[in-house]
């Protein structure tokens, strides 16, 4: 890849076409699918939105979801998670997106996946009384954290 892995809360304006590919039209979607009908279902439809000069996602309307990027020195992303705090000890993880790997292989990008949810913990363990991390994909997937 090449491409070193940075973690951003906002994508600059030029990556819009990059996140919808990346968000609604990723080719591993069948992998999830259930998973992504379910939080759709449950939580409501993520929309690219901008804010204050970037580009973030909101899932209907639902306060403080929270975005983070995964993105190349060059500012590409290569990740995207989508996540809020609805109970009070426990981040739910509404949306991920992974850029798939441009060889042969069928594996996702795991690194980008590894960083984006390291970044998620890492919030997690910053935020008093949170002390779960709930993956809506894996149907009752909760991962304790260790604070």
């Amino acid at each position: 890849m090449g491409d070193s892995i940075g973690i951003s809360c906002k994508l600059a304006l030029e990556q819009r076409a990059a996140l919808e590919h990346l968000l609604f039209f990723n080719v591993n979607q069948h992998r999830v699918r259930l998973g992504i009908q379910q939080s759709i279902e449950m939580y409501g439809v993520p929309e690219i939105y901008e804010h204050e000069g970037g580009l973030r996602i909101r899932v209907g309307d639902i306060e403080g979801v929270q975005t983070l990027f995964a993105v190349s020195d060059t500012g590409r992303p290569l990740g995207v998670a989508v996540f809020v705090r609805l109970v009070h000890e426990r981040f739910v993880v509404l949306h991920l997106g992974v850029e798939p790997r441009l060889r042969s292989s069928l594996d996702v990008n795991t690194p980008v996946l590894l960083k984006l949810m390291h970044a998620i913990r890492s919030t997690a363990r910053r935020t008093r009384g949170v002390d779960r991390i709930e993956l809506v994909y894996k149907e009752r997937h909760a991962v304790r954290l260790n604070v």
